[in-house]
């Protein structure tokens, strides 16, 4: 069975290009989108699971190429908040045997973002 859970974001709000910078305004910003992600998982509910592979999707706006990989440091901070509302009991490989980013083509319902579990029996 999947669960759906609609992000905030249109845009990711962690991206693995940026590799400059401040340390202490990246911490801020990893800090401010794990809440983010908690308030968004709290509101849809979704019920606890021992095991889960997760999916991290991201409709953009336009064509522009764009890479999946980039979504790597979104998903972390999404799987980290999965584990503070207590969904899933850890983001180790035993809870977590996939996990991956996915980038869907623009439609008319404009740009979003969300994360799929797939509960592992």
């Amino acid at each position: 069975m999947s669960t759906v859970i609609p992000l905030p974001w249109t845009n990711p709000p962690i991206s693995g290009n940026r590799t400059r910078g401040n340390p202490f305004a990246r911490a801020n910003e990893v800090a401010t989108a794990k809440a983010q992600a908690q308030v968004a998982i709290r509101a849809a509910k979704p019920k606890p699971m021992t095991s889960a592979t997760v999916t991290l999707s991201l409709r953009v706006k336009d064509r522009r190429r764009r890479d999946a990989d980039n979504l790597a440091p979104t998903l972390k901070v999404v799987q980290d908040a999965l584990v503070l509302e207590g969904v899933l009991p850890d983001d180790s490989w035993v809870c977590v045997p996939s996990a991956t980013c996915r980038i869907h083509p623009p439609t008319s319902e404009g740009p979003a973002m969300w994360v799929t579990l797939e509960e592992v029996a």
